[in-house]
């Protein structure tokens, strides 16, 4: 599955917030369309793997964002995924679920991998990482409440990333492609400030983005880091002092259609992306 001759293809997803039948449309579409098989999809956070209410009341959202979403259809195995999925937790996550089953990553359902707080998979040959959550600074320096407490502290403080965590992250090795939920510090050129201006999530271009990603993107040096949280599609390189340069490719989210997505080519020249910005 996903051969194609002189390679193969992957895709990546931006925030899913529950729509897996759409992200599984566009990417199957994707595929009618090109003729090119899918080996797996990696997906960048607020993913929300939710089974039932219980798990959607400890999402951290506002009352009207809380919605079941697709994700019990596939918990049931009434529908299946086509390909294997990897994903890594955003802001707005089940952790309730997630970190009650296996901090450190577990098989959600047939076929759909969370990666953990912090993880690391190879799929084939392709070493994958993953960092969970987003950043606070007031919380970056304490450890996360016990889920024994969670009825005694809001939902927010399961979805920020901590040192400990970062920590762990940076002791990875070999990394090909590195997960993030929100983007590096520092990603947005010159020329495209003025599309960050009072835009979501972004009172202007120098505060999108955080320095521990960066600090993570620019230490393990991988050939590509996907983004998403900020729901628009963006493109940019980092360059590191080694000569290496990471391609960072910030994905929209599912609900505003093929900007959500972008799909890889992997071959004995590298990672290449072949879909653009459309």
């Amino acid at each position: 599955m996903g051969r194609s001759e002189g390679g193969w293809y992957f895709a990546a997803v931006g925030d899913v917030h529950g729509q897996m039948h759409a992200m599984v449309r566009l990417l199957e579409g994707w595929s009618a369309k090109t003729g090119k098989p899918l080996a797996f999809v990696l997906q960048v956070g607020d993913f929300e793997p939710h089974r039932h209410d219980a798990d959607l009341a400890t999402m951290d959202a506002p009352a009207k964002y809380k919605q079941l979403g697709d994700f019990p259809a596939y918990h049931r195995r009434h529908a299946r995924f086509p390909w294997p999925v990897y994903f890594i937790g955003g802001n707005h996550e089940p952790y309730g679920f997630l970190d009650a089953q296996a901090p450190r990553g577990f098989e959600v359902t047939p076929g759909c991998h969370y990666l953990g707080r912090v993880g690391q998979v190879e799929l084939r040959g392709l070493r994958v990482a993953g960092l969970s959550g987003i950043h606070r600074e007031a919380a970056f320096r304490t450890a996360r409440p016990s889920l024994k407490d969670s009825k005694d502290v809001p939902h927010k403080a399961f979805a920020y990333f901590n040192e400990e965590d970062v920590d762990r992250a940076l002791a990875l090795q070999d990394v090909d492609v590195l997960l993030l939920h929100d983007w590096p510090s520092g990603l947005i050129a010159a020329e495209d400030a003025g599309a960050f201006e009072h835009q979501r999530r972004s009172v202007s271009h120098d505060t999108v983005g955080n320095e521990y990603a960066r600090m993570l993107v620019e230490s393990l040096q991988p050939r590509l880091v996907l983004c998403g949280h900020m729901h628009r599609a963006y493109r940019a390189a980092i360059p590191h002092s080694s000569g290496q340069v990471s391609d960072v490719a910030c994905l929209a989210s599912v609900r505003q259609g093929p900007e959500c997505f972008g799909v890889f080519h992997v071959s004995t020249d590298g990672i290449t992306e072949v879909t653009h910005l459309r």
